[in-house]
C-alpha cells in the first residue's frame, strides 16, 4: 500500500534545504522550530530513510537529494493546480501556464498573446522560457500545462502537435569569410572553426556537429548568450533560423546545405488531459500566428 506523504512535510523540508536550517525555515513558513523539526521527523518516518547526513541538517543524504527534487516538483505542481482551479472558478476560463523555447518566445508567442488580448481574453497567462528538455520535464511534472518545444523522441505520456519545421543555420560575425557565401555551406567548409556549443545544435544528433563541438572550449545555454558571443568574435555556432529575427546586424545567419540540419517545433501537453479553455484558446492563437508568419520567418508550417 502506498504511503501518504504530507505536503506540509514537503514544504518544511524544502524550506530547511533552501534556508540552511530549521530556525530560518520556521521563520520563512511561519511555524515554530520545534514544529518544523517534528514535521521533518514524521516525513523521514513516512519515507523510511533519513533525509540528512546528521542532526545538524547541514548535508543531505542520498535519499534526501532525491526527495528534494521530487518535493520541489510536487509543490510547484500543487500550487499551479490550485491557481488553475481558483482562476477557472472565478471566470470559467482559468489561466494558461506555458513554457517556450526562446526563439518562439520572442517571435510568435507575443503575437499569440496580443491576439488573445485583442479578443478580450480576461484570463492570466504565465510564460517561462527554457530549452526543450526542461520544457518536456516541466510538462511531465505538471509545472506548466502547455509547452512549445522540440520533442526529440516520442513519449507515451505526452501528446505532440507539430506547428512548423525550420532549418538551423551557421551563425558567424558579419565580417567572417563565410558570411558572404552565396551558396548553402557544406560541413567541410566549417572545419577548424572555433565552435560555440549549444543545446539546439546538439539536439540534432548529427555526427558533423559533434565533430565541430569536440574541440570546443565554450558552451552557451541560451540564444542571447550564443548571439552575444558570436558578435564578440568568440566563435561561430549553429542556431535555429527563427533566432535571427532578434539578433543584431553584426551577426549573419548562413544556410547549411545538409537538409538534416532542421527541427520540428510544436506544442506538447499531458496525454489525455482536458486542457483549460484558456490553454485551448492560446493554442488556437499559436496555430493562427504560426501560419501567418510562415512567409516572414522562413519556416514551413506543419
Amino acid at each position: 500500500m502506498t504511503k501518504t506523504i504530507s505536503l506540509t512535510g514537503m514544504r518544511s523540508f524544502v524550506a530547511v534545504c533552501e534556508t540552511g536550517g530549521v530556525r530560518a525555515a520556521a521563520d520563512q513558513i511561519g511555524r515554530t522550530p520545534s514544529a518544523v523539526s517534528m514535521t521533518l521527523k514524521q516525513l523521514e518516518d513516512d519515507i523510511g530513510a533519513p533525509l540528512f547526513e546528521s542532526e545538524r541538517k547541514g548535508a543531505l543524504s542520498p535519499v534526501g537529494r532525491i526527495v528534494l527534487d521530487e518535493a520541489r516538483a510536487m509543490i510547484a505542481h500543487y500550487d499551479r493546480a490550485c491557481l488553475a482551479m481558483t482562476s477557472y472558478a472565478a471566470d470559467l476560463q482559468g489561466r494558461c501556464d506555458v513554457a517556450s523555447v526562446p526563439s518562439v518566445a520572442v517571435t510568435l508567442l507575443p503575437r499569440a498573446i496580443a491576439q488573445l488580448r485583442a479578443e478580450g481574453g480576461r484570463f492570466d497567462i504565465h510564460v517561462r522560457d527554457s530549452d526543450s528538455n526542461a520544457i518536456v520535464e516541466a510538462v511531465e511534472n505538471g509545472m506548466v500545462e502547455v509547452g512549445l518545444c522540440v520533442l526529440a523522441s516520442k513519449r507515451p505520456q505526452l501528446s505532440f502537435e507539430p506547428l512548423f519545421h525550420e532549418p538551423l543555420d551557421f551563425v558567424c560575425p558579419v565580417d567572417h569569410p563565410l558570411a558572404k557565401s552565396k551558396r548553402p555551406l557544406k560541413w567541410a567548409q566549417l572545419e577548424g572553426e572555433s565552435f560555440i556549443r549549444n543545446g539546439a545544435a546538439a539536439a540534432l544528433g548529427l555526427a558533423e556537429i559533434e565533430a565541430l563541438a569536440a574541440g570546443s572550449k565554450l558552451t552557451a545555454t541560451n540564444v542571447s548568450s550564443n548571439l552575444a558571443m558570436v558578435e564578440a568574435g568568440l566563435g561561430v555556432t549553429i542556431l535555429p533560423r527563427l533566432c535571427r529575427w532578434k539578433c543584431s546586424h553584426a551577426v549573419r545567419f548562413v544556410p547549411l546545405a545538409d537538409p538534416r540540419s532542421s527541427r520540428t517545433v510544436g506544442w506538447i501537453a499531458k496525454e489525455g488531459r482536458n486542457l483549460q479553455p484558456a490553454s485551448l484558446r492560446f493554442i488556437e492563437c499559436m496555430r493562427l500566428q504560426t501560419r501567418a508568419g510562415e512567409g516572414e520567418f522562413g519556416y514551413a508550417t506543419a
